[in-house]
C-alpha cells in the first residue's frame, strides 16, 4: 500500500484498501481444509481440481483444522498485506519471522485459536527446515492461480475504491461484513469506536470469498470486500472480452484477419499484400493467435495462417451478450 491508499474522511476515521495475496492465499488454503465449503466458493475449489495430494499437504502441514492465519500476522508484520507480487511476498514472510512478535493480542480470534496461531508462529522461528516446507507450500498453492489472480487485479482494485466510497457516504461497517463472522459481529461497536477514533481500516478486495473476512491486528483492522459468483464470472469474463477487442481494434490486425478469413496465408504472402515488413506481420499474427482468432498449420515448409471461425463467431456471440440485453 503507498499513501494514495490512504483516504481520511471527513470523521477523522482513515480508510486504506488494497488487494491482498496473503487474504486470498489464506482463503484458498481455507477451503482446500474444509470440503463443505467447496460448493460456496467455487474459485477456490477450482484450484484444487484433481490436486488431492496437494490438498493433502496442507491438511497435513498443521495438526489443527484451522485457517493459515498466522501468514497473515506474518505479512501485516512485514508490511506486505497489500503485496501482489508472490516472489516479494515469500521474502516478506520468511524475513519477518525472526522478528514476529508471539504475544499480540489477535481480538478477532478466540482465545483458544490466537494460542494455536502464536504457537506456530513459534514453531516457525525455531525451525528453518519448518519455515522452508511452509513456504514451498504456500508457493505450490499460488503458482496455478497467479496468473488469474493477476488479471482480476484492475477489476478488485475498483471494487475496494467503491467500497472506500460506500463507507465515506455513511454505509455502516457491520453491512460489510456477512452474518457468519460472529467475532465480527460481536466487536462491530467496539470496531466503529476505534475506527472512528482514528484506528486505520484496512479494506481488502478478495476474488476467492465472500463477505466474511475480518482480523485485528495491533493499530489495524482489516475486513474482507467480496464478490458474489455471478459478478464474479461476469467481470472476468468482461475482462477477457476487452482483451480480444483490443487485438482486432487495431485497423491492420483487423484488416489481415479479413484477408485470412477468405484466404489461407503465409506471413510472407501477407507482408507482400499489404507492405509490410515480415517481422511486422509476424507481431501482428502472435497477438491474434493469443486471442484464438487465427490458427496456422503447417503445409510442407510453410506455415498456412487462417482465421479461425469458429473463434470469431465466440467473439462476435460474447459481445453481444455483453452489451444487448435480451428480453425474456
Amino acid at each position: 500500500m503507498t499513501a494514495d491508499d490512504v483516504l481520511p474522511s471527513r470523521h477523522g476515521t482513515t480508510y486504506l484498501t488494497a488487494p491482498s495475496l496473503a487474504c486470498d492465499l489464506s482463503w484458498v488454503l481455507s477451503v482446500a481444509l474444509r470440503p463443505a465449503w467447496r460448493p460456496r466458493f467455487p474459485l477456490a475449489a477450482a484450484v484444487f481440481e484433481g490436486r488431492e495430494d496437494l490438498v493433502e499437504r496442507i491438511r497435513a502441514f498443521w495438526p489443527e483444522d484451522l485457517c493459515f492465519t498466522e501468514m497473515q500476522v506474518l505479512a501485516h508484520h512485514a508490511g506486505a498485506l497489500g503485496e501482489t507480487s508472490p516472489s516479494a511476498l515469500w521474502s516478506a514472510l520468511e524475513a519477518a519471522v525472526s522478528s514476529v512478535p508471539t504475544d499480540i493480542p489477535l481480538q478477532s480470534e478466540s482465545p483458544e485459536e490466537r494460542a494455536i496461531f502464536l504457537r506456530r508462529l513459534e514453531e516457525l522461528k525455531a525451525s528453518p527446515a519448518l519455515r522452508r516446507a511452509y513456504l514451498d507450500l504456500l508457493r505450490d498453492v499460488w503458482e496455478p492461480i497467479d496468473e488469474s489472480w493477476r488479471a482480476a487485479l484492475p477489476m478488485l482494485e475498483e471494487s475496494g475504491r467503491q467500497v472506500v466510497a460506500q463507507l465515506e457516504g455513511g454505509r455502516a461497517l457491520g453491512e460489510l461484513v456477512g452474518e457468519s463472522c460472529e467475532s465480527f459481529q460481536a466487536m462491530v461497536g467496539d470496531i466503529t469506536e476505534r475506527v472512528a477514533s482514528g484506528q486505520p481500516l484496512l479494506v481488502v478486495p478478495c476474488l476467492f470469498f465472500g463477505k466474511s473476512l475480518y482480523l485485528e491486528f495491533p493499530g489495524l483492522t482489516l475486513i474482507g470486500s467480496g464478490f458474489r459468483r455471478n459478478d464474479i464470472e461476469a467481470r472476468l469474463r468482461t475482462e477477457a472480452l476487452a482483451k480480444r477487442l483490443k487485438t482486432v481494434a487495431d485497423p491492420t490486425r483487423l484488416a489481415l484477419l479479413h484477408v485470412l478469413a477468405a484466404h489461407p496465408s503465409t506471413v510472407g504472402d501477407l507482408a507482400v499484400s499489404f507492405g509490410l515488413s515480415q517481422p511486422t506481420v509476424s507481431m501482428h499474427m502472435k497477438s491474434l493467435r493469443e486471442t484464438g482468432l487465427v490458427r496456422s498449420e503447417r503445409q510442407g515448409g510453410r506455415v498456412q495462417l487462417s482465421a479461425d471461425p469458429d473463434a470469431v463467431e465466440s467473439l462476435l456471440s460474447d459481445l453481444r451478450q455483453a452489451v444487448v440485453q435480451v428480453s425474456a
